[in-house]
Parts: structure tokens; sequence; C-alpha cells
């Protein structure tokens, strides 16, 4: 980054030295619609020129590419060591589970007589990276389950609404599902009491 600051400050220098002489006056002009121009032609008027201030450098704490390229090399030494494979970027998580999906309950599906609890399930063609994680949401409630497996859910009578995000091992989100609608039903104690 520190390299890449010298470059865009070298191209303006570059820049302000091939405009004119170094010591190249700016002038401020303001015409009768209030329109502000700014330029290096004296105004008619004899206006005086502007005092600009001096460009002002500073110094980050960014690492130099020599560190970046250090600390890269002994994070993939470590991960060979650890038998751990480069880290995917979100990018290419996303094409690798663009078929993430709950299985179920299936859209408009209706359970009866399940004491209330529906299992909400979900999948990938792709196995799952290590630290991958899925947020269910039910009705708008968020509940956190690993990768791989489902969630019991206890849900009044009615009509509910769930979807699921897989995130990576840094929370990030990766892949949203539709949206799918299913009802819960109970029969009724009225009909043919015992």
């Amino acid at each position: 980054m520190r390299n890449g600051l010298i470059i865009v400050l070298g191209a303006a220098f570059v820049a302000l030295v091939a405009s004119g002489p170094l010591g190249a006056q700016v002038y401020k002009v303001v015409d009768e619609d209030g329109n502000v121009t700014y330029t290096d032609q004296p105004p008619s008027d004899g206006s005086a020129p502007m005092v600009l201030p001096e460009i002002t450098i500073i110094e980050t704490d960014y690492p130099t590419e020599a560190e970046v390229t250090e600390g890269a090399t002994a994070a993939a030494a470590a991960d060979e060591q650890s038998g751990e494979g480069e880290l995917k970027s979100p990018r290419e998580l996303r094409q690798m589970f663009s078929d993430f999906r709950i299985l179920s309950p299936g859209q408009d599906e209706t359970f009866w007589g399940t004491a209330n609890t529906v299992v909400v399930s979900w999948a990938a063609n792709a196995p799952y990276e290590p630290g991958m994680s899925v947020s269910v949401v039910v009705d708008g409630t968020s509940q956190d389950a690993a990768a791989s497996g489902n969630l019991p859910v206890i849900l009044d009578r009615g009509e509910h609404q769930v979807y699921a995000v897989l995130r990576d091992e840094r929370g990030r989100r990766i892949v949203t599902t539709t949206t799918v609608t299913f009802h819960v039903q109970q029969a009724s104690q009225l009909i043919n009491p015992g």
C-alpha cells in the first residue's frame, strides 16, 4: 500500500511539473452568475493569486509489500503443516454453494400431528468447508446451527416462513436460500372427541 501511495504521489508530482513551472500561481475567478473557476492564467481584473497550503504527506502503518509477502508465505506454510488448504474467497464459495437450499419443509407444505415440531433441513452438493455455519431464520428469528445438519423448531399453528444463510469461517454471508412458506396445523379436539 505504501508503494501505491508513493506511485500516486509521484504521478501527481509529474502532472504538476508537466502542467507548468513548479512555482505556478493559481487564481480563483468568480463570474457574474457565481460560477467558480480555478486557473493558472491571471484574470483581466488584476486579482492576486491564491495562497495555497503546502502538500502534506502522512506516513501510514500499512505493511510494505515485502512484509505482506512474508506474512502470506508464513500463513501458507502454517496451513500446509496443519493439513489445511488455501482459504477460498467469498466469491469462490458463492460459486461452490450456489445450489444451497432448504430441503424441508417444502414450499406450501402442511404439517399435521407433529406436536408443533418441524425439522428444518438444508443441503448443498459441495462438501462444507471447515468452520462454515448456517443461520436458520424462522419467522424473522435467527438460530445458529452447524453447516451440515438440521434444526428442529417448535411453532404455533398457522403460516410460517423459513430461509437459511450459509456463512464462512469468518461469519461472512456466502449464500441465502429462497424463502419457504409452510403451515402447521393441529387436529381439533372438537372433532371426534374420545
